[in-house]
This record gives structure tokens, C-alpha cells and sequence, in this order.
């Protein structure tokens, strides 16, 4: 998407908001609307949400960061970050 400025999204509740709700995520990603709640509650996604809820947000022009799928950076890029 060279030339494309992708609108950041810094929390769950804002990408599940932006998405429909949380029964339009549930149903979404096959899960409940408990589920999805408690996600907002956490401000974090399952790990096996990440590519269907990351494609979503590029689909509509957004980012969001990995931090809200708890991924891991790898070992060199942590190393890096402590050293800045």
C-alpha cells in the first residue's frame, strides 16, 4: 500500500468498535460475544485473531500495533529497543 496513510488504532475496544460491535466481531472471528467483551476488558486479542482482525483493519485503512495480540518481538529487536 505504498502512498496509502493508514489511520492508527491504539486499543481493542476502538478496532472491535470500528469492526461493528461486539456481536459483529464474534461473529466475525467464530466466537461469542462474551468473549469478545472480555477482550475490550483485557485490550487484548487471542493470538489466533491475528490475521483475520489485522486484515480487517487494513481493509478499512487502519493500523494497530502487535502489542494487542501480545506478540512477542524477536530476540534482536528486543536487544535493540533496550539500547535506544
Amino acid at each position: 500500500m505504498v502512498g496509502i496513510t493508514m489511520i492508527p488504532i491504539q486499543t481493542a475496544t476502538e478496532i472491535i468498535d470500528l469492526l461493528g460491535g461486539n456481536a459483529a466481531v464474534a461473529k466475525l472471528t467464530a466466537t461469542t460475544a462474551k468473549a469478545v467483551s472480555n477482550w475490550r476488558s483485557y485490550d487484548r486479542f487471542p493470538a489466533n485473531t491475528y490475521l483475520l482482525l489485522k486484515s480487517e483493519l487494513v481493509r478499512l485503512g487502519h493500523s494497530a500495533p502487535d502489542h494487542l495480540w501480545s506478540m512477542r518481538m524477536p530476540p534482536l529487536a528486543r536487544n535493540n529497543r533496550r539500547s535506544a
